[in-house]
């Protein structure tokens, strides 16, 4: 069950177990700007089915600002997608996954294109891939997603709040 939030609109600090129905009750249909979150929830629910046809179980650490109450509707949802190495992924499983990561400094041929960041589903989606049980990374994630962000974008020494858990 989703804990609630903070006054300051966020998750209290910790990794929350939840479910997707749960995520869709509390973080779209009872929140702020609720049919601008069902489109971004949408684009989540068909990821979820997209990595979970490649990884047959694993686990999302579901952040950002999808998972606040803010005056401000949030622009995606970020994902970090932990995935068991000891999983049998073939060389396709692995190129499908690929397309489904975030993306730093792109850049495509004909036309011309360039981007800082490519994120999968429109945008409306941010996702990182980490190695299940590889403590460096998912340490690194969680003091990531637990870090705070003023309405600046600039972090917020000493601030920390939670993220949710999804696991298939």
């Amino acid at each position: 069950m989703i804990p609630a939030l903070t006054g300051g609109g966020l998750l209290p600090p910790g990794r929350h177990p939840a479910t997707i129905a749960e995520i869709e009750d509390f973080f779209v249909e009872r929140a702020p700007h609720a049919d601008h979150r069902r489109r971004i929830f949408r684009a989540f629910q068909l990821y979820s089915e997209l990595i979970g046809e490649i990884v047959a179980s694993g686990t999302f650490w579901v952040n950002g600002g999808f998972c606040t109450y803010k005056e401000e509707p949030p622009e995606d949802i970020d994902l970090a997608v932990l995935v068991d190495p000891t999983l049998p992924l073939t060389g396709k499983d692995h190129e499908k996954l690929a397309s489904l990561i975030t993306l730093k400094g792109v850049q495509a041929m004909e036309p011309q294109v360039l981007a800082a960041r490519l994120q999968p589903m429109g945008g409306l989606i941010d996702s990182f891939l980490i190695v299940a049980g590889v403590v460096a990374q998912e340490e690194y994630w969680d003091e990531t997603w637990s870090k705070v962000k003023g309405p600046d974008g600039q972090l917020i020494p000493g601030a920390v709040k939670g993220y949710l858990e999804v696991s298939w």
